[in-house]
């Protein structure tokens, strides 16, 4: 596993991930504790807050030989992130197409942007933002019903054990996901 490049504020980790993704290397980490300018699909804003321990911003950078199943990588991210908030005693479900969700409120999102050159792809970033410690008031913040692992299990969630499970999840099943796409049906 590569490693993490760490940032205690950024614009965002996208973008500096697009900046710099020639010189990035497959599985490599983006991650800051702050995003000025986070956002989601369609360029919505995402809040961002470093309160109690933070919350998780990152892009990983991939650069995969085998692009058969490349439009299907943002649905295989959300099933890791689901895993890995399963591993939190959290029952998250998806909304279509990258979003998870926990009893209707929103604990995640992520974006999946692949760079290509003619037919070459140069890579793809995949972005996640996780609400780990957010409390009730900071949700507020949120324009949209929304939650964290701290509201709902009333523990705090040390960023860099959350990112070592969603990456050692990540890596278990990249390979199969790579030859073989995602197996089985994903509920929304």
């Amino acid at each position: 596993m590569h490693g993490i490049i760490h940032f205690d504020e950024l614009n965002s980790t996208s973008a500096y991930a697009h900046q710099h993704l020639e010189e990035l290397d497959d599985f490599q980490v983006v991650s800051c504790d702050l995003q000025t300018q986070g956002h989601g699909q369609f360029e919505r804003s995402w809040y961002s807050s470093n309160k109690n321990g933070g919350n998780l911003y990152i892009s990983l950078i991939l650069k995969p030989q085998n692009l058969e199943h490349l439009n299907e990588l943002t649905r295989f991210a959300a099933l890791i992130g689901a895993k890995t908030l399963e591993q939190y005693g959290l029952k998250p479900h998806f909304k279509y197409p990258n979003d998870i969700l926990i009893d209707g409120k929103k604990i995640a999102g992520i974006l999946a942007e692949s760079e290509f050159i003619g037919q070459n792809c140069k890579g793809v970033i995949l972005g996640c933002g996780i609400n780990l410690n957010l409390e009730e008031d900071e949700l507020k913040n949120i324009d949209q019903k929304a939650t964290s692992i701290f509201v709902e299990t009333n523990k705090r969630v040390d960023k860099n054990e959350f990112l070592n499970r969603f990456l050692s999840n990540f890596k278990e099943e990249y390979s199969d996901f790579l030859k073989n796409g995602i197996k089985g049906e994903i509920l929304c």
